[in-house]
């Protein structure tokens, strides 16, 4: 996986509160060919007001625990992946 970049691609700005849609971005290859992919989302909220600096954080950590959760997700898919073809054999 090459490196991996966040995006926000949602904002939904309320009396109360900020709503943002974070998006973790990787390249993978897709029919030989690299390609940007969506490694998953998350939604964050802070309140009204806050600035744009301030939603930084947030959303970088999000990133991370995006692309952490893809990772273990691929973990999860190979074994079960390797059981299933274990079990084929049965």
């Amino acid at each position: 996986m090459g490196k991996t970049r966040i995006s926000v691609e949602s904002v939904r700005n309320g009396p109360e509160k900020v709503e943002l849609v974070v998006v973790a971005w990787g390249t993978q290859e897709v029919e030989g060919k690299p390609q940007e992919v969506p490694l998953g989302e998350k939604v964050l909220a802070f309140k009204s007001g806050t600035k744009a600096a301030d939603m930084l954080k947030g959303i970088r950590e999000a990133g991370r625990q995006i692309e952490e959760a893809s990772e273990q997700a691929k973990e999860i898919r190979a074994e079960l992946n390797k059981t299933l073809q274990e079990g084929a054999r049965e």
